[in-house]
Order: structure tokens, then C-alpha cells, then sequence
């Protein structure tokens, strides 16, 4: 038994390192800018195929439903969030002391 349990730990391997771990911060933003946003381009694509009337049966109400979906996905997914990580970069860039704060503008 013990030497099946060494053996299975010599085969295993070590976890690669990422495509992106060699890359600056502002080299890895445009790798995954440019994948995310083609994902996305592709599943909007994916989607506005459902407005193919020759293929799917449409019920009436469903382009108001996949719009309003739309919308609040971007709102809580997109615009949420990054005004959340901006006001948190404010925080970090406010000066520490109180005084600071409200007299010396």
C-alpha cells in the first residue's frame, strides 16, 4: 500500500503557473479586457438569436423579460460593482487625519 501512495505522488504534477502571471497589472487588465469582452460580445450574439422567429416560438412577453433581465444583470454586475471599487479607491486616497480632512482642501 505505501508504495502505491508514493507512486501516485511521484505522477502528480505541480499546478501550472497562469498565463497571466508574468504579465504587469496593466498588461494582465487588457488580456482579460479583451477575452471578456469577446465572451460577452458572443453571448449577446447567443441571445439576440433568440429573436429568430423561423426557428423559435416567441411568446409576447419575452423580449420585455430578456431586456429588463439585461438591465439589472448590467446594473448589479457591471455598474455596482464598479462603483463600489471606485469609492473604495477614494477611501484609500483620503487623508488620514481628521484635521486633514476638513480644513486643508
Amino acid at each position: 500500500m505505501d508504495n502505491i501512495s508514493y507512486l501516485k505522488k511521484d505522477k502528480m504534477k505541480r499546478p501550472q503557473k497562469s498565463r497571466t502571471s508574468h504579465l504587469s497589472p496593466s498588461k494582465k487588465f487588457e488580456y482579460y479586457f479583451n477575452l471578456r469582452m469577446r465572451l460577452l460580445k458572443s453571448a449577446l450574439r447567443g441571445v439576440g438569436n433568440l429573436s429568430n422567429r423561423n426557428v423559435y416560438e416567441i411568446p409576447d412577453s419575452a423580449k420585455k423579460i430578456i431586456e429588463n433581465e439585461i438591465k439589472k444583470w448590467t446594473k448589479e454586475l457591471v455598474y455596482d460593482k464598479w462603483n463600489r471599487s471606485s469609492k473604495k479607491a477614494d477611501k484609500q486616497n483620503k487623508p488620514e487625519s481628521l484635521y486633514d480632512q476638513y480644513f486643508r482642501k
